[in-house]
């Protein structure tokens, strides 16, 4: 967990750097005025934690491999640098391991899929002269999860079921014309205790929460409109 931090948080600090040589001329942000439309696409690589949770006094825990996202978004440009922001994000994760009390299990297989709606709110920060423009952001909304985590055709861990989420945004923009944007960003995303059923083997099924956490660097390219 902690190499991928560090080459998610590599990425990004290296994308800001490169910002003077990937545009030559300063990003001037409206801050007074709004009224500027926009809409855009952004792609993720995401890392997440895992899905540990405890049924029946047996711990369980899934581990899942580095998954990959999509988002599309449009949003309204505010006075004083402010941006309100709808979101449709999705997310997936391929099941890399499975621990029922501490003992890894051979035969799993499984996933974990994330569709959620976010409104967001964004705040340029005053630094015009910037040729790359930084922001940051924060987001309310509700996640979709659908997961089965099982070994053979017995499903451990699994849920389809809505819960809050919430998210914060760190990143920077570079122009690619006047009415053309694009942007890096880091991500930190979380679903506030998930539900889930779970189902150790010898015991009956309960349901169970778990919290859902995972962070990502987005790429994304928006347009005026």
């Amino acid at each position: 967990m902690g190499i991928r931090n560090a080459l998610i948080a590599g990425t990004f600090f290296a994308l800001t750097a490169a910002g003077p040589v990937l545009a030559g001329d300063p990003y001037i942000s409206p801050y007074d005025g709004g009224g500027a439309a926009y809409a855009g696409l952004r792609g993720s690589i995401v890392d997440s934690d895992d899905t540990h949770t405890t049924s029946g006094g047996v711990d369980l825990r899934a581990h899942y491999d580095t998954g990959y996202g999509v988002s599309a978004f449009a949003g309204l440009r505010l006075p004083y640098g402010f941006r309100a922001e709808g979101e449709l994000l999705y997310r997936h994760f391929s099941l890399e391991s499975l621990n029922i009390a501490g003992v890894p299990q051979a035969g799993r297989s499984g996933y974990m899929q994330i569709a959620a709606p976010m409104a967001n709110l964004f705040w340029d920060l005053p630094f015009p002269n910037f040729v790359v423009h930084p922001f940051v952001g924060a987001g309310v909304g509700g996640a979709y999860i659908d997961a089965h985590e099982r070994v053979g055709a017995a499903q451990i861990i699994g849920t389809d079921k809505w819960s809050f989420a919430y998210q914060l945004m760190g990143g920077v923009v570079l122009p690619l014309s006047t009415t053309s944007r694009l942007t890096g960003m880091y991500r930190y995303f979380r679903v506030q205790d998930g539900h889930f059923r779970c189902h150790p083997p010898a015991l009956p099924a309960t349901a169970c929460d778990a919290n859902t956490m995972n962070q990502s660097i987005d790429l994304g390219v928006e347009f005026d409109i």
